[in-house]
C-alpha cells in the first residue's frame, strides 16, 4: 500500500517560507493576468538559487531566519562568481520578496536593498549587420521553419515572447493592406499594428497554415518562448554566428535592436518607434533616435567648418579668426 506524503512545509519565518508565499502570490497575479509568466519564471529561478545557496557551515540558506544579515545577502550574491547577471537577477528577486513581505510579517528593512550588484551591461543584444542576415538566410533557405522565423522575427521586430503565440488570427487588414497585431505580453506594453511585409508574406506561402506560425519540429506549437529560445541558438550556431566558445552570438533581441537602428538611420521619429515597437515611454526610443540626430547634427556643423588653404567660405571665419576682428 502506498503512502501518501504531504508536501514538506517550509518553517514559518525561514527564508523558505518568504519565498513561498511570496511565488504563491505570484501565480494568483498571474492567474489575474496582473503579472507576466516570464516575471513569475525568473523570480521563481532567482529565489530557489539563493534558498538552495549554502552558508559557511553547510546549511541551506533558505533553512535560515528570513531576518538575515547584510553578509547574508553578499554571501549569496557572491556565491555566483563571475556571473554577476545571474547574481543581478537573484537579488532583484530577494528585493522583490522582501518588499512584498514588509507587510505580511515578514522583516522590514531587510539589509537586502543595501546590497549592490556587480553586474555591469555589456551593451546587451548584438544588431545583426547586414552579412550576419546574409548568412544565415543562405544556411536556411525558402521553406525551413528557421527562415520562417528569422522572417516573422524581423517584419514584427517583436519580442521572442510573444513569437510562439503570433499567427492567422492575428492577421487584420487595414484599407486593404494585410497587417499583423498584437498585445505585447510584456507588462506595460502598448498594443502592436505594423504591416506585413513581402518577405514575411512570401515565406508564408511555403508552408501549410496552422494556428501559430513558428512550430517545432513535430508540428506543434512552441510551449513557451524559453523553448522557441533554445530552438534559434540551435538555428544560429548552424548558420555559424558563433562566439569563440562556438555558441549563439546573435539573437532575436538583436534583430530587435538592430530594425530600431535602421528605423532611428532613417529618421523615424521617437513616436513612430514607440508605435511600432510597443513602448509607452519616449526615453525608450529616444535612445535609438538620439543617436542619429546627434551624429546628423555634428555632419550639419562640421559642414560649416571652412576647407583649410581656401580661406573661409562666405560669411565665416577661419580657423583662429577672432569675432573680434
Amino acid at each position: 500500500m502506498l503512502e501518501t506524503v504531504k508536501p514538506v512545509r517550509a518553517k514559518r519565518g525561514t527564508l523558505d517560507a518568504l519565498c513561498d508565499d511570496f511565488l504563491k502570490w505570484m501565480e494568483h497575479q498571474v492567474e489575474a493576468g496582473n503579472l507576466s509568466r516570464l516575471t513569475l519564471s525568473s523570480r521563481r529561478t532567482g529565489l530557489t538559487q539563493a534558498c538552495e545557496t549554502k552558508d559557511p557551515d553547510g546549511d541551506r540558506m533558505g533553512s535560515l531566519d528570513a531576518d538575515l544579515p547584510r553578509e547574508a545577502f553578499i554571501h549569496i550574491r557572491d556565491g555566483f562568481g563571475g556571473k554577476t547577471g545571474a547574481a543581478e537577477t537573484c537579488l532583484k528577486a530577494l528585493r522583490a520578496a522582501y518588499k512584498w513581505g514588509q507587510d505580511r510579517g515578514y522583516p522590514l528593512n531587510s539589509p537586502v536593498f543595501g546590497v549592490k550588484s556587480e553586474h555591469r551591461p555589456k551593451g546587451g543584444a548584438t544588431s545583426w549587420s547586414a552579412q550576419d542576415v546574409e548568412k544565415f538566410l543562405m544556411a536556411h533557405g525558402p521553406g525551413t521553419m528557421a527562415r520562417l522565423w528569422f522572417c516573422l522575427a524581423y517584419a514584427t521586430h517583436g519580442r521572442i515572447g510573444d513569437a510562439p503565440f503570433l499567427g492567422p488570427g492575428n492577421e487584420v487588414v487595414h484599407d486593404g493592406v494585410r497587417h499583423i497585431e498584437w498585445q505585447p505580453r510584456k507588462r506595460g506594453s502598448a498594443f502592436v499594428s505594423i504591416p506585413l511585409d513581402d518577405m514575411l508574406a512570401e515565406e508564408l506561402e511555403n508552408h501549410e497554415s496552422r494556428d501559430t506560425y513558428l512550430a517545432t519540429e513535430y508540428g506543434r506549437p512552441f510551449a513557451s518562448s524559453g523553448s522557441l529560445d533554445n530552438r534559434v541558438r540551435k538555428w544560429v550556431e548552424a548558420a555559424g554566428l558563433v562566439g569563440a566558445d562556438g555558441k549563439a552570438k546573435r539573437s532575436q533581441h538583436g534583430i530587435r535592436k538592430g530594425v530600431a537602428e535602421i528605423m532611428a538611420a532613417n529618421g523615424a521619429t521617437e513616436y513612430e518607434l514607440m508605435s511600432s515597437f510597443g513602448w509607452t515611454e519616449a526615453k525608450t526610443a529616444g535612445v535609438y533616435t538620439k543617436k542619429f540626430q546627434r551624429r546628423g547634427a555634428a555632419a550639419s556643423a562640421s559642414r560649416r567648418l571652412p576647407t583649410l588653404g581656401d580661406g573661409p567660405r562666405a560669411g565665416g571665419r577661419g580657423p583662429g579668426q577672432s569675432t573680434s576682428d
